[in-house]
């Protein structure tokens, strides 16, 4: 029960770090979308690169080290220092294939540069991502708060004063390159001693044996990064920066509290404590998986519904009018949201419970499933098929592991699946059959009011105290 209660302390160390930087890129975004479309489409799509970039220098291991540092498998500087050697080579190799992919693709020279040097410092998050898996397995969060913190606001304080100042693109990409070297020097001095120790062929023998189950993550990893991404290259192909840009204003809102929740509370949180629990306790393992969906499926209603409502007023109103037409791709991109929830929470159960081979092949589904879709609907309609690829893909995938948690650790009864169904459909409802007789306001405060009746009965347990771990809905 002790490790329960320390569930929001440790959140609470994360959302710190998390909120920071995500404030901070939020007014850099606004800044930039308003400055000009097209430089946020070229900034954007250089974070896509990134991202693909840091898939491959992390070498998909991060989710493989958590677990690893949580069950004491191994030495822990030991393998921190063999894992660094290894990403470092990767980044290279990443660096290269982008500057390559680049040049293939006919971009221009600046455009080239600032794919490089957003790609160098998502690369440099993946290295020193490692560092803070031990702090994640360790319970160290506080930690990792200390050292992002400082490292975001001076990095993305560097872009938001260049686009204040109106300076070229390629000034303002450095802005991811800065933050990431401050992350990773303050993780050096947090060891008191560089991991990079010597590593010769007996070492790298030694890191492929403890590595050989962690290669299905790498793949995992691969193939999610690339089904999320890959529609904007496509978009980029046959919409131009201006369409990436008004793709990327949408996908930001739904990404932004996708990553909160995967990245901060069940992939810091959540899956190490469930990596655990499997293996100690499988009715409390059971007790948290299922009281972690009902809470992440009651937060995703009322969010996916106010974004589908608002989107119009919402856009607009931050990025300005010539955003209007991205509306419509993010109504459609708001499933991703509920998939982010509860399929990031399914398949760390599956990696709890060693069913990693069985999640792969769902993730090269998904992957087939946003290829087909990709070449099907971008050509069609650019804005709006780069977000049907995207939320088919994801609906696929959750469908896939969330089917086969529910089959093997019950989370949820099928009352609650009724009862969550059942206030969806009456709340839809109930929006729709007032908007002819009242006020917008009026029907959207209508249908809304189920959807947090439903939350306040499904919240998460007050600091997880023993009274409230009895009660379920």
């Amino acid at each position: 029960m002790a490790k329960l209660k320390e569930i929001p302390q440790r959140l609470g160390y994360i959302l710190g770090a998390q909120w920071t930087r995500d404030l901070s890129w939020t007014l850099f975004t606004i800044l930039l979308a308003r400055h000009s479309q097209a430089t946020l489409g070229q900034i954007m799509l250089a974070l896509s690169y990134g991202y693909l970039c840091k898939t491959v220098a992390d070498v998909g291991l991060n989710d493989y080290l958590r677990s690893t540092f949580a069950r004491n498998q191994y030495p822990p500087r030991e393998l921190l220092a063999e894992v660094t050697w290894l990403k470092s080579a990767f980044l290279v190799l990443a660096l290269a294939g982008v500057w390559l992919t680049t040049g293939m693709q006919g971009y221009t020279t600046e455009l080239r540069l600032i794919v490089l040097c957003i790609a160098a410092g998502f690369g440099l998050d993946g290295v020193s991502d490692s560092f803070f898996a031990l702090c994640q397995a360790r319970g160290r969060h506080d930690v990792e708060m200390r050292l992002r913190i400082p490292a975001a606001l001076l990095g993305i304080g560097y872009g938001i004063v260049l686009v204040l100042l109106q300076a070229p693109p390629l000034y303002v990409a450095l802005f991811k390159l800065i933050e990431s070297v401050i992350c990773i020097v303050c993780a050096c001095v947090a060891l008191r001693r560089a991991p990079a120790v010597r590593l010769g062929w007996a070492g790298l023998r030694d890191l492929a044996g403890k590595m050989r189950n962690g290669l299905v993550f790498t793949g995992m990893a691969v193939c999610a990064m690339v089904y999320n991404k890959l529609n904007v290259f496509f978009l980029k192909q046959y919409g131009g920066d201006a369409a990436v840009g008004g793709y990327s204003v949408a996908w930001e809102t739904v990404e932004g509290l996708s990553t909160l929740i995967s990245s901060a509370l069940l992939g810091k949180v959540i899956f190490p404590l469930l990596s655990k629990l499997w293996r100690e306790d499988k009715e409390e393992f059971r007790r948290i998986s299922g009281q972690t969906a009902r809470s992440l499926w009651a937060a995703a209603l009322p969010i996916i519904f106010l974004i589908c409502v608002e989107s119009d007023r919402f856009l607009t109103l931050v990025y300005g009018d010539a955003y209007s037409t991205a509306v419509t791709a993010q109504r459609l991109l708001t499933p991703c949201l509920a998939t982010a929830f509860l399929h990031n929470l399914a398949a760390y159960a599956m990696m709890a419970m060693q069913r990693e081979r069985q999640l792969f092949w769902f993730y090269v589904s998904g992957l087939v499933v946003n290829i087909a879709l990709c070449f099907w609907l971008i050509p069609l309609m650019p804005l709006e098929g780069a977000a049907l690829s995207l939320t088919g893909a994801k609906v696929w995938v959750a469908i896939l592991t969330v089917s086969i948690f529910q089959w093997t650790a019950h989370p949820m009864t099928g009352g609650q699946w009724a009862l969550m169904t059942g206030v969806a459909c009456f709340a839809v409802a109930l929006w729709y059959g007032l908007q002819p007789f009242v006020p917008r306001e009026i029907a959207e405060l209508a249908g809304l009011l189920p959807l947090l009746a439903l939350f306040w009965r499904w919240r998460p347990p007050s600091m997880f105290d023993k009274q409230t771990q009895q009660k379920t809905a």
